[in-house]
């Protein structure tokens, strides 16, 4: 009769260990993600919704009826700034989890007749951290170029 060196128990152990070693890998390699549905915060604006303002034609009343109260009031009530963020997933590193969202700020400006001047959406994530999309806002807003780094 021919006899194993392992029994059962031993090649339970082994595979306990395997899935262990396993799990012990994927923990210390780096990090992962865990996508979810996009889940949007504050207030959501569609790019419909955008396309549908137009410089010259769209009035302030009309702004307040489609996008609701804006976050922020600017320069005398001329500006409205509007924004949001979506939420897209979630990234598990060996010591940290975090959110990876993406913000997004719709700019408006409004002239004296209270008409529609300049729409401006400015978007940054999480892939390009250097681009900031509150830091656009400001230059658009002051009137000043953009840097093309940005």
């Amino acid at each position: 009769m021919i006899s194993s060196r392992y029994n059962f128990t031993d090649a339970i152990v082994m595979a306990w260990r395997m899935v262990l070693l396993v799990l012990m890998g994927v923990g210390l390699s780096g990090c992962f993600l865990i996508p979810t549905p996009s889940v949007v915060g504050y207030s959501v604006i569609t790019d419909k919704s955008i396309e549908s303002l137009e410089p010259g034609k769209t009035t302030r009343a009309d702004v307040l009826l489609k996008l609701g109260e804006p976050g922020e009031r600017l320069e005398g009530d001329r500006i409205f700034v509007y924004h949001w963020v979506h939420v897209t997933g979630f990234g598990v590193m060996p010591t940290d989890m975090g959110t990876i969202t993406h913000d997004h700020y719709l700019g408006l400006e409004f002239g004296p007749d209270n008409r529609l001047k300049r729409v401006k959406e400015f978007s940054g994530g999480w892939l390009h951290p250097t681009a900031s999309p509150s830091s656009s806002l400001g230059q658009w807003i002051s009137g000043k170029p953009e840097s093309p780094h940005q």
